[in-house]
Order: C-alpha cells, then structure tokens, then sequence
C-alpha cells in the first residue's frame, strides 16, 4: 500500500489484554499515535482468554514449539473468542476513546488466505500459516481514517477454518502493507541474550543478529523473532519487541527520548 502517512502495525496480546488499565491506556496510546500522524492497523491475539474458556469448557490444549496445538473443538473455541469476546473489548475500548475502530477477521474480504502448518517434527492440528494477504478492504479503512482491529482468524482458499498466530498475523500485514514499523507486544521488556538474565536485555539488532539468535531463545520467542524476519523481507521498514504489560509503552515505542522493548532494523 502507497499510503501518504506512514503506517504502524501492532499486535496487541499478552497479559495487556487481560487488564481494564492497559486497555485502557492502549487505546489513548492509540489516539495519540493518530495525532502524530500515523496510519494505525492492530492485530490482536487472544491466549490468556483463549486458555481462559477453555480451562471452563474442560478442554485440554497444549503448546509445542511456542504454538497451541489445535483440534477442531480448539479451533471453534479460539474463534469464537478471538472474535466474540476479545475483538469486541479492544474495539470498545478504542470507540470509548475516540478512536474510530472497525474489527474485522482474517476471513473478511479474504484478507488473509492461509494452508495448513505442515512439515514440523510435530502435528500442530488446524494451525495455518499466511500463503497470501489482500489488503484493500483495510486500505479502505484507512483511508476513511478508521483503525482495523483484525483477529487471526483465517481460511483456506477451500474455505477451511484455521488457527494462525497472531504473531504471524501480524507480521504479514506490516510486509503487505510496507509499515513503517511492526511494534509486537509481548510480557517481557524485549529481546534477551540469556534469558531472564535483565541485563542481557539488546536494545537494537540487526536482522541477520536475530537470525543468529533464534537457535538459542525460549520457545515463546521463537514465533516473535521469526516474525520479525518474515515482515522485515517482505516490506516492514523495522519492528519492535516490547513489554506491553507497561502502561502506555506503546505511545513511547517512538519517543525520541529512548525506544522501550528491542528494535530491530534492517
């Protein structure tokens, strides 16, 4: 997208979204993003409510390789409330605001188009991964100065429901799109070398440094940093991992006084 304001992506997750304050400060983060002069998309993850209903429902779910391993049953319950609960909150809370925000679903307008995960040393069930994004109905938004809140939820060409990270999700909007920069939101203050080790924090890399790097994370950082390459060969200018359980860390991530989180740049 030629967009004449430079665009952000931002994947909002984690244990923000389990917090009436982070919402709430997330959504002023929002608006003043917009009054810097940004083009604002959000892509949103739901795990903690995820975990949540189906801890109520009964319903036994695990994680291999830093993803949940979905069955049929998961899948109708992650849809449901990424969808019905999550997307709803955080396009309220955006509204309350004075953000105008629409919320929509990776099925709508096709807009993401995705195959099953396949080849791992593991069956992660129906976990899909992006093969495509079609961006014009969030071009449209944009251009009426509306934000898209869009939830993971996507299809196969045949039409067949599948999971997809959020981080994932994310990442091929900011490549589609060419953001300017991809903020992921995440429970830690960014990226460590040694882990939980805090002063290994690294305030900047390089992709190829994270490249470097991924052999040697925890599991939960392995979709966040493989992200972070995918959006950044295929369009994204830079992204930033930050600790998004920080009230307003967002409207600081590009504060000239210091970025919070790790930037990563070409």
């Amino acid at each position: 997208m030629n967009s004449p304001k430079p665009i952000l992506v931002i994947k909002f997750g984690g244990n923000a979204m389990t917090s009436p304050q982070l919402f709430q400060s997330f959504a002023l983060d929002i608006k003043s993003l917009q009054a810097q002069g940004f083009h604002v998309v959000i892509a949103h993850g739901g795990g903690p409510q995820i975990s949540l209903m189906l801890d109520r429902l009964n319903i036994k779910s695990q994680f291999l390789g830093g993803l949940r391993v979905t069955t049929p049953e998961i899948a109708s319950t992650v849809a449901t409330v990424l969808t019905g609960e999550v997307q709803r909150t955080l396009v309220t809370a955006l509204n309350t605001n004075g953000v105008a925000a629409v919320g929509i679903s990776g099925e709508d307008s096709k807009t993401f188009t995705s195959v099953q995960l396949t080849g791992q040393e593991f069956d992660l069930g129906f976990v899909g991964k992006v093969e495509s994004v079609d961006t014009k109905l969030i071009e449209v938004l944009l251009s009426n100065e509306f934000v898209p809140v869009v939830s993971p939820v996507s299809s196969t060409i045949a039409g067949e429901g599948l999971n997809v990270n959020a981080d994932t999700a994310a990442a091929s909007l900011a490549g589609a799109l060419n953001a300017e920069r991809l903020i992921l939101m995440t429970d830690v203050d960014g990226v460590f070398a040694e882990y939980p080790n805090p002063d290994s924090l690294i305030p900047a890399m390089t992709v190829s440094e994270v490249e470097n790097l991924l052999p040697h994370v925890t599991e939960g950082m392995i979709p966040k940093l493989e992200c972070v390459v995918h959006a950044m060969t295929n369009g994204c200018a830079s992204v930033q991992i930050l600790n998004g359980s920080i009230e307003h860390t967002v409207a600081k991530a590009l504060s000239q006084s210091g970025h919070p989180g790790t930037v990563i740049t070409p």
